[in-house]
């Protein structure tokens, strides 16, 4: 059983998270619950195998069997391109890439901008805790990079014009197929 295990099955007296609780947990973290300990509200979450608790809100998160508090970038890092993002909040799972809002997606453990489509980054991820492509996105990088060099914006943009070009003639030659 890991140390997260024994302290889940220790506490057997669950909480319901206020809204201040579910602000104050980082994304980092899959499992986490709320009890009281010596009169104390505290938060208890799962970060990797590790146990680490929080009883104030603006205070450190502390791993349970050391008594040493969790640097603010261990917990970055355990996000996947967090050395990409600028603004990155580990409390609400949000950060700018390239200069546009993204948001961490928990069920995919992927970022995804606001528009729900997911962040193609520039390289492989960052080692982090949280680190992990699916295969289909890993198959489509790795056919994307042999071989060839990585296009600029530009030429990404020219190529999307050229389809999009491409796509209107079709829809308009099929409409006057229809309309005949």
């Amino acid at each position: 059983m890991s140390h997260w295990e024994l302290t889940y099955n220790q506490y057997p007296t669950k909480l319901a998270p206020t809204t201040e609780d579910t602000r104050n947990i980082p994304v980092v973290f899959p499992n986490w619950f709320i009890t009281h300990d010596k009169r104390d509200r505290v938060r208890f979450a799962q970060f990797g195998n590790e146990a680490v608790w929080n009883i104030n809100p603006d205070g450190p998160w502390i791993y349970l069997q050391t008594n040493l508090a969790v640097p603010q970038g261990t917990l970055e890092a355990a996000l996947p391109y967090y050395d990409q993002l600028t603004e990155l909040d580990i409390y609400n799972g949000v950060a700018l890439y390239n200069r546009k809002v993204v948001a961490w997606h928990q069920p995919t453990q992927t970022w995804k901008y606001c528009n729900n489509r997911t962040v193609h980054f520039n390289q492989t991820p960052t080692k982090g805790t949280n680190s992990t492509l699916n295969s289909e996105e890993e198959a489509s990088e790795a056919s994307s990079s042999e071989g060839s060099e990585k296009l600029d914006p530009d030429e990404d943009t020219a190529q999307v014009e050229d389809l999009l070009r491409q796509a209107e003639t079709t829809v308009t030659s099929a409409i006057q197929k229809f309309s005949s």
